[in-house]
Formats: C-alpha cells, structure tokens, sequence
C-alpha cells in the first residue's frame, strides 16, 4: 500500500471500527458492526453474544448465560432505606422501644447546638461569656470546650459537626451547670422572660420553680412533667443552692439536646 492510498484507507479503519460504515463487506478481518459479533473465521456473525443468532444457555466459551446466571448477578433489596429487608415485626418492636413518634423524631433528628448559637444563649440569659476565676466559669469551659463541642477546625477544613458525640453533650451540660448560678440571678431583669410586664424569679420563696421562668428556660410551655422534675432535683438535693443549679441545667440541656 502506497502512501496515497494508506491516507485513504485508516480513516477508513477508523469510521468501521466506530460503526458508522454502511456496508460491512469492506470491513477486515475482527472489525464488528454495532449489535454483531465476529465469528473467528473472517466472517461476521450473528446478533447473539455468541456470534451464531441462537440465544442459547451456554455461550461458546463455557462460561454460561450472560444473564441471571447464580454467578454473575446481583440481587438488590427493593427497599433500600435502613429498614430494608428487615422482618416487619422486627421494625415494630424498634419502634415501640423508641416511643410515640414525637419522640422518635426528636430522638433521630435532633441537631447539635451550634457553638455560636450557643454563646447567644447563654449571653441572652445573662451569663459573662469574659468571666475568668478558678473553677472555670461557664464562658471559660466554653472557650476550652469548643473542641469536645464539635466546632469547626478551619486549619483542617473540617465543619462544624452536626451530631451530638458523648463528650459534646457533656461538656454542654457541664457548662449549663456552671452558667445556672448567673441565670437564676439575672432572670428577674431578662425582658424576654416578662409575665404581664414583669419580671419572675426562677424559683419562689418556698424553692419551688416557677412555671414562666421554666417555660422561658426551656423556650416552650412547661408542662406539668417539666415542672415535677425541676421541683424533685431541688427538693432531694443536699445542698438548696446546688439543687437549683442543677435543676436550671437539666431543664437548658433537656430543651437543647431534644430531650
């Protein structure tokens, strides 16, 4: 073959062997039209896999079916979600441990408080995010706390978790604890915990909690369960004083944990 004609004859290679050459009677050896297979012995053959039009079981080269063979596919759940393919039974039982379904919501898609949006609670509830003394006060945990808490970490270009991890949520509740002290002080002069006007203590003179005071903690109406667990933390605690810090933090960490 000529230079001339070699210029002529491998764009011609390159066209059959994309299929977009009509006639396949000027195609080498090996060189298939698109849905044909070749034969091995100069010829095109048939449109099976196997090149000889018979769609049989057992192609030529013994290695079975090409499709739904046992050793060749896959079968997929229908149901893909994380409950797929689980006995229903099964799935019931879950969901009867897990509770009514405002609780299960709750409990599955509850977000971790973010990190800024918890110094604005505290600050709008009168904590000194600057306070500094021995032990840490609640601004101070927070600030050495804002790893366990899941903050972002920009130098590792790494977000700001979403999810509560075991020590997030307690170096949450650690800080509630320290920053209880300072709310109960600053809540009669909070304007958004008013009732009629009026500002309210969080706990009476008898050292029971107060219901608006509660309901402003937790950001809701309290209920009379919300009210009968601040009242026993406080009532079986040795110490008065420690009792109200502790029930001020467990009424914050069950409103921000979704609990």
């Amino acid at each position: 073959m000529n230079k001339k004609m070699y210029m002529f004859a491998a764009p011609a290679l390159l066209l059959a062997s994309a299929g977009l050459v009509a006639c396949d009677s000027d195609l080498p050896t090996g060189l298939t039209m698109p849905g044909e297979s070749y034969d091995g012995d100069g010829t095109i053959g048939g449109n099976d896999i196997d090149g000889d039009d018979v769609p049989d079981a057992t192609n030529n080269d013994g290695t079975g079916d090409y499709s739904g063979g046992d050793g060749n596919t896959f079968d997929h759940e229908d149901d893909l979600s994380p409950d797929g393919g689980k006995d229903p039974f099964e799935v019931l039982k879950q969901r009867q441990e897990e509770g009514p379904p405002e609780i299960r919501t709750r409990l599955h898609s509850c977000q971790k408080l973010q990190v800024t949006a918890l110094r604005r609670i505290l600050s709008n509830f009168g904590v000194d995010l600057n306070a500094t003394g021995n032990p840490d006060p609640a601004g101070e945990l927070l600030d050495k706390g804002t790893e366990a808490l899941g903050s972002a970490n920009y130098a590792s270009r790494t977000g700001e978790a979403r999810t509560w991890s075991n020590s997030g949520a307690t170096k949450l509740q650690d800080i509630f604890v320290m920053a209880a002290p300072e709310i109960i002080a600053a809540m009669p002069g909070l304007a958004q915990c008013q009732e009629n006007g009026q500002g309210v203590e969080v706990f009476d003179e008898e050292n029971k909690c107060n219901e608006p005071a509660v309901s402003c903690l937790i950001g809701r109406p309290a209920t009379a369960e919300h009210m009968a667990i601040c009242n026993h933390i406080v009532s079986t605690a040795a110490d008065v004083e420690v009792g109200k810090a502790t029930a001020v933090a467990a009424m914050l960490g069950g409103a921000y944990t979704c609990q």
